[in-house]
């Protein structure tokens, strides 16, 4: 697949913010491709001046607001019209770091088959309300594509492969609002597309501008982990042969290494820690009957795993003779 970026932004009333932020992402010399959501006369005029100033925006106004994922829809199908391979969402309100585009960018070029997705880091400006809620989609992200692929499936800073998004918000009808960010994602999730998952520094500043409403939102958000969670129900068959026969759905990096590096990490930092109170306060023997199920559905679920293993144990019987250790219990 070639690789061929451009940059999306989604903007609603964001006409202070936006112009910096376009001052910083024109450094890297893409066409930005800005998508106005029916904002108010203030913050046109301002993109219409922006777009007439610098030469890499492209500028497209919706006649009305639609919401945020109609917006982002909107430019990704003008990007690919375009010709483009990729294209990178960013949001308006200038939470995200620009400066981690060109990570973005080499992860994109390294595995384009792959949705790169931000992953925020956040200082102390974050609402703790809205940090402590993302937890809750964080579980049903989980649950809907049984596995732990996506790291934040609300960060509205990711590079999609078009050849992937575009058929699929043709050919699905996906939420047009602020949920749009986690329906797509966990629909490429079952369509069996890598996700990446990227650290990114996130700040909320104190001019910033929010449209998240706390009631509307977050019922449009429930409503799209219903849809998700019965749509996940339908695909159970499929996804759970592909967690046994076929890897995780959604494995981070190159689908075609088999090197253990470029494998993402799964687990969580609880389960280790059940295991090492397990074996300080009960023993070794203990611990490793805990041990033998969370192993064993490892081992089953891990294909990509179990080649990676048996390449290693093949690659010290060419040296030391034959194996006796099976790859479990390696």
């Amino acid at each position: 697949m070639s690789f061929s970026p451009c940059i999306v932004i989604p903007c609603y009333n964001h006409g202070a913010a936006i112009g910096g932020m376009v001052e910083r992402l024109s450094s890297y010399g893409l066409i930005i491709f800005i998508v106005d959501d029916g904002s108010d006369t203030a913050t046109a005029t301002a993109l219409q001046t922006l777009a007439a100033r610098e030469p890499l925006v492209r500028l497209f106004r919706m006649p009305e607001n639609r919401g945020k994922g109609a917006a982002v829809m909107h430019g990704l199908r003008a990007a690919q019209a375009a010709g483009f391979s990729h294209a990178l969402q960013i949001d308006a309100d200038g939470q995200h770091d620009s400066a981690d585009v060109a990570r973005f960018l080499a992860a994109g070029q390294s595995c384009p088959v792959a949705v790169i997705c931000g992953q925020p880091v956040y200082d102390e400006s974050v609402p703790k309300g809205r940090l402590y809620g993302r937890y809750l989609t964080h579980v049903w992200v989980w649950i809907e594509t049984l596995s732990f692929a996506i790291g934040d499936s609300l960060c509205g800073f990711r590079l999609y492969p078009l050849t992937t998004a575009i058929p699929l918000i043709d050919r699905v009808t996906i939420s047009r609002r602020m949920s749009f960010d986690i329906e797509i994602l966990v629909r490429l999730v079952w369509l069996g597309v890598p996700v990446q998952n990227l650290s990114t520094r996130v700040t909320y500043p104190k001019d910033g501008v929010s449209h998240f409403d706390l009631f509307r939102d977050n019922l449009r958000i429930t409503v799209t982990h219903t849809k998700l969670v019965l749509g996940m129900l339908l695909r159970l068959p499929r996804l759970f042969a592909r967690r046994l026969f076929g890897g995780d759905p959604g494995t981070a990096g190159n689908v075609d290494s088999t090197h253990w590096a470029t494998f993402a990490e799964r687990g969580s930092a609880w389960g280790l820690g059940l295991v090492a109170t397990a074996y300080r306060l009960l023993g070794r023997r203990i611990a490793l009957w805990v041990l033998l199920p969370v192993v064993t559905y490892f081992f089953l679920t891990g294909r990509r795993a179990r080649r990676a293993s048996r390449n290693y144990l093949q690659r010290l019987a060419s040296h030391a003779g034959p194996m006796r250790r099976s790859p479990l219990r390696h």
